[in-house]
Parts: C-alpha cells; structure tokens; sequence
C-alpha cells in the first residue's frame, strides 16, 4: 500500500470522505484534495498488486465492479453501441474525414479489443495496450495487434492521430504521466478521448453517496468531477475540444425507469458518465 499525492495539484494527502471495503477485505478511504477537489484512494495498492483484481472472473462473472461476460457477442454488440454513440458525441467522424489515408489510432486499456475491432473495419492502423492477460489474449485472437504491458514502459516510433482512454484513467495510478506520454505520441492536431465515470457537480452519483455503481475500491484509483478532468488536460497542453455526459445507473437496466433517467442525463448534462475531447495544438 502507498500514501498518494494529487494528480491535479500535487498536494499531500486529502480530506477523507467515507471508508468502504474492497473484495480483498481491505478498507480502502477516498479522500478529497482540499485545493482541487479530485477524489482519489490513499493509502491504495502499489503498481505491482494491482493486477490480481483484473483476474479472469472480472470480465466472466457478473459483480457490482466486474462484467456478466466481456468476451460475449452481447456485449460486444452493446460496446460498439455505446462506442458508436460516444463517438457521435465527440464529433470523431468530422474529424475522420479530415485526416490522410493512413490514420492511426492508439487505445490504452483495450480490454478485448471491441474499439480497435471498429476502427480497423473502417481502415484504421490500429494498436491497443492493456494489462489484462485474458483480454490481450482475445484480442489478438481476433487479430488485433495488442501489447500486454504498462503503456509507460512502451516506446512508439511514430505518432498516432488518435488515442483513446475509454473507461481507463479511472484505474491508472499515474494518469497525469500517461496524458504527459500520450501528448508527446500524438500527431499535431491529433485528438485525444477519454470516457470516465463522473464525481461531483450536478449529476445522479449525488443519489447514491457511498454506495454509487462506480465506487469500486481497489480497482477505481480515481474520482474526476469535470473541473479537475479540465485542469488536468489543460496543465499538460491540451485543448479540450468536446464534453458531454451520459448514464444515470437509476432503476433496472433496460426498465421503463432507466431509460427515461438516461434520457433526462444525456439531455440535461446530469450523467454519472463523461465524455472529453481534447487536442494537440
């Protein structure tokens, strides 16, 4: 376990906000910077303990922090829903048809590669990163070309025009290091997307207090209201060019409830989810 400093600030410590167990029996506390207000875990588990909580039954067995069966047709048709709609948001298909022939994309915590999969469909030159062995092993089953390492171990020769960090920086222990890295890799006017899960401000999390559907302890590192999310792109040279939220977590899935929940979130700004689009100037 270690002590962490901010992401945004860099200050020491945080003021504590509640406690609550994680699936190891662990007590993990989220506290909350006094100067910026991004909510992280400290003391949490170091670099090297983490990927026991990524193990296969995260992505096979359906828990409150894990999926019912990544690796399944139906959610592979229900990510690329959720993706194509992401992207809609983000304006990427206007930023597509402004790009040369050869575009290439990185996306950092590919888990099974669904992302990668679209984009190679549409003529993408595509590379994705992640940690989990089981998913890189899918992926490359599909014949995605997938590291299985710390993205800040990799070196990339040449830039990409777009990276993406869907539903990823939320579980880095590093997140200010990879947007410095990911800055660096991207091509001038190259645009970088990210999807978290959003804490603070006018939003659904505000009915669930501790026991919120994105509280998951150990393997969410990090909590950002869409304030700290802009001063973090922002310190590290990005424009951010695009927001949006959406996903409210009320109600049943697929219930009468949920869905009009859904739709008051997208349309009023109130998800539980964000969307960011930020550029290399």
């Amino acid at each position: 376990m270690e002590e962490v400093r901010c992401a945004i600030c860099g200050k020491e410590g945080g003021n504590p906000l509640f406690r609550k167990g994680g699936p190891d029996g662990v007590v993990y506390t989220l506290v909350k910077c006094p100067r910026c207000g991004l909510r992280f875990l400290s003391p949490r588990p170091c670099r090297d303990e983490i990927g026991k909580y990524y193990r296969e039954s995260y992505f096979t067995e359906r828990t409150d922090r894990g999926y019912d069966n990544y690796f399944s047709n139906a959610t592979r048709r229900e990510i690329e829903r959720v993706i194509k709609l992401d992207l809609r948001d983000l304006g990427f298909y206007d930023f597509e048809r402004s790009l040369p022939a050869e575009k290439r994309v990185l996306d950092i915590g590919c888990a099974a590669g669904y992302f990668l999969m679209y984009l190679h469909n549409r003529g993408w030159d595509v590379t994705g990163v992640d940690i989990s062995p089981d998913c890189v092993e899918f992926a490359r089953g599909a014949g995605m070309p997938v590291y299985e390492d710390d993205y800040l171990e990799i070196a990339f020769a040449r830039p990409f025009n777009l990276i993406t960090l869907w539903a990823s920086i939320e579980h880095m222990h590093y997140p200010e290091r990879f947007l410095e890295k990911a800055y660096d890799e991207l091509a001038v006017g190259g645009r970088l997307y990210i999807s978290t899960c959003r804490a603070g401000g006018a939003n659904f999390m505000r009915f669930y207090g501790s026991g919120w559907r994105y509280y998951n302890f150990p393997e969410h590192l990090y909590f950002f209201s869409r304030g700290a999310m802009m001063k973090l792109l922002e310190r590290r040279g990005f424009r951010v060019t695009g927001y949006a939220t959406y996903g409210s977590g009320f109600g049943a899935p697929g219930s009468p409830a949920r869905k009009l929940a859904d739709v008051l979130a997208k349309r009023f700004r109130l998800g539980d989810m964000m969307l960011v689009a930020a550029e290399k100037a």
